[in-house]
């Protein structure tokens, strides 16, 4: 069965939108709006939610690639809490900081992502935490070695 004619993908993590005023970055755009809002639980999450979409948009995002490896590596790899890697990313200036155990990215991603900034939904404060979680996982196993 071939794909709806109504359904796009984005061409670079293939998320699939069906709306065509619908796509990755119109909701990264909404996603902002929350998580500047400082309230939570979008408001802490914010550096994690730009790595996983500068991981998933790498086109656009060049030059925050190894910054956002470096962080997703860490937190969710190394277990190391979140506000501890930005800050310890923003002192050393973007550079792993020493005692950073963080092997070197693929050049490119090695597969597509398993979740996209589609599967959050409408970033519902209940589920958002988890959800965010699993697409900074993916995000991040996409560029595995």
């Amino acid at each position: 069965m071939s794909p709806s004619p109504n359904i796009h993908a984005c061409p670079e993590c293939g998320a699939a939108y069906t709306a065509t005023d619908d796509d990755c970055a119109a909701r990264f755009d909404l996603l902002l709006a929350l998580d500047h809002s400082h309230r939570e639980p979008w408001g802490s999450r914010h550096g994690q939610a730009f790595a996983a979409y500068a991981l998933q948009h790498p086109v656009k995002h060049a030059a925050s690639l190894d910054r956002a490896w470096l962080a997703l590596h860490q937190i969710y790899v190394s277990g190391t809490a979140p506000d501890r890697v930005f800050g310890a990313l923003v002192a050393a200036r973007g550079k792993a900081p020493p005692g950073w155990d963080v092997p070197a990215r693929a050049a490119r991603p090695v597969h597509a992502p398993a979740v996209t900034i589609a599967d959050l939904g409408d970033f519902e404060a209940a589920t958002y935490p988890g959800r965010l979680d699993d697409w900074c996982r993916a995000a991040l196993a996409a560029w595995m070695p």
